[in-house]
């Protein structure tokens, strides 16, 4: 189950959040604890850097309630 655009398609940018507050962009795939997101809207996370599981879900929710992305509920087949 995946959310899928149905007008407009956005861009989330992820970032990593240090200890002192700076965030810096995750280019390399690094794995962190603290991430904060922006939106191509201007929307952002403002978590401080939380876990990445709870800023997916506030991601989710802001492209289902903002943007009206809508869940995609089919399998897709492995081939």
């Amino acid at each position: 189950m995946k959310l899928v655009p149905t007008k407009e398609k956005i861009t989330i940018k992820w970032f990593w959040v240090a200890t002192d507050g700076s965030k810096y962009r995750n280019n390399k795939g690094f794995i962190h604890n603290a991430w904060d997101v922006t939106c191509s809207c201007g929307w952002e996370s403002s978590t401080g850097g939380a876990i990445k599981a709870s800023v997916q879900r506030d991601v989710d929710r802001h492209k289902w309630l903002d943007h009206d992305y809508e869940w995609d509920y089919s399998k897709k087949e492995a081939k």
